[in-house]
């Protein structure tokens, strides 16, 4: 019991940065996870739909704090839809390849490209936006979520700020958008073959509520401004992180 406490705990840490700055969870806790000695068969799926439930809590909150608007098809329901729906089209060719490609490649791939987009939001290259750039956006995090469990909010959070959307909107729109790339990452997992038990997951559901609630409060009282460079940073370590990991 002490130990699913522990993990729901690892969850609600995971998700109030997640739902706060649009990233993290996946990137962070998958590696924290494994390190202390949980199968990845477990803790990636875990990482899916537990995302998928602190996701929507953080949704609901972003909304409600005024960090994005949901409110029908308001222009940030769109950008966020622009996301989901190629990412989710997406997410079958990135289970696919992920079967086929060593995890240090994998790895590899995701490390290199998150850290040059917190570079680049560090020091922006601004690009004029275009629907069909944020249906990009939305195909190749959409990949990355299903071929790794991690890569899909650096991504999104980054390439939307340097597309000029508002930061606070990048990450209100990043976290539904979220919901159902996880969702159908996960529902993938089970068709290639994927089996899971229900305590952890549901432990790490129990944690990501709580942290989803908390995330979009504190994005609501980070200024604009300042909200990209933590963006960018957040985005460097993640990569990083990630490249680390192939050395450890």
């Amino acid at each position: 019991m002490a130990e699913l406490v522990l993990v729901g705990v690892i969850a609600a840490f995971g998700e109030s940065i997640d739902s706060a700055l649009g990233m993290m969870y996946g990137t962070l806790l998958s590696p924290i996870l494994i390190l202390f000695g949980y199968d990845p068969l477990i803790v990636i799926p875990s990482i899916l739909v537990s995302q998928a439930v602190g996701g929507t809590v953080g949704s609901i909150r972003h909304h409600a704090h005024g960090n994005a608007s949901f409110n029908g098809l308001t222009r940030d329901m769109k950008i966020a839809l622009a996301i989901a729906v190629p990412g989710i089209a997406a997410c079958a060719a990135g289970a696919y390849v992920g079967n086929l490609l060593p995890k240090m490649y994998i790895t590899l791939y995701i490390g290199v490209i998150v850290l040059l987009m917190g570079v680049i939001c560090i020091r922006p290259v601004y690009y004029r936006f275009t629907w069909a750039k944020m249906w990009g956006i939305g195909l190749v995090s959409g990949f990355n979520k299903a071929l790794s469990g991690g890569g899909f909010g650096p991504i999104t959070s980054t390439g939307k700020i340097l597309g000029g959307v508002d930061p606070k909107v990048s990450v209100g729109t990043t976290t539904l958008a979220e919901v159902p790339i996880c969702l159908a990452s996960f529902a993938l997992w089970l068709v290639f073959g994927g089996s899971i038990g229900w305590q952890f997951p549901v432990a790490m559901c129990a944690g990501a509520i709580v942290g989803g609630a908390v995330g979009p409060f504190i994005t609501s009282r980070i200024r604009t401004s300042a909200l990209r460079v933590v963006v960018g940073v957040v985005a460097v370590a993640s990569g990083v992180w990630l490249l680390i990991a192939l050395l450890v």
